[in-house]
């Protein structure tokens, strides 16, 4: 038997808060993938849910919880390293929306949306693709948005309560986004 890292607990917490909100009819969750990556000797977890709530039953948007822990991280834990305030331990977290738009100008919308949910914290990048269909001048049917939140700090059990606010704020996005598309 081992000792759980700050990423096990972290994960466990984050996949329970995630999936109490299946369970509760709130969200679906869609996907589910825990990767260690032995060349790196890292470690990353994402669970992917949508909005379960909608009057028609389809949601045209996901959400993506990444929790990711590096090399550096994992092993001065492991091995007891000292932490200081240049070097500190634990994992980071970044939510990402996957939708499809019809106007570029829907990128401002989506930003303040999110901007106000979660009162300008963390920075959000959206990143736009299209299906490039052979006519250079013909606008794109839809453009595919990968809009994530980079929080910019590390977590460890300390921030696990601030989890389920993230879940919280996550689900009230998805709604907030659909409602816009």
């Amino acid at each position: 038997m081992f000792d759980p890292t700050i990423f096990d607990n972290i994960k466990v917490a984050l996949e329970g808060a995630v999936y109490d909100l299946d369970f509760a009819g709130e969200v679906t969750v869609t996907s589910r993938s825990d990767q260690v990556e032995l060349a790196a000797m890292a470690r990353e977890y994402t669970i992917g849910c949508r909005n379960a709530v909608r009057k028609d039953g389809n949601s045209q948007s996901t959400a993506l919880f990444i929790l990711s822990a590096g090399t550096a991280d994992l092993a001065g834990e492991i091995l007891d390293l000292a932490e200081s305030e240049e070097r500190t331990f634990g994992c980071t977290l970044r939510v990402t929306f996957l939708l499809n738009i019809d106007r570029l100008e829907r990128c401002v919308e989506i930003e303040r949306i999110l901007n106000t949910i979660w009162s300008y914290r963390p920075r959000i990048i959206q990143e736009l693709s299209f299906v490039y269909n052979g006519i250079v001048l013909e606008r794109p049917a839809a453009y595919h948005n990968t809009i994530t939140l980079d929080f910019g700090r590390k977590i460890n059990e300390d921030n696990i309560e601030d989890l389920f606010t993230i879940v919280e704020h996550t689900v009230q996005s998805l709604r907030q986004l659909e409602r816009i598309m």
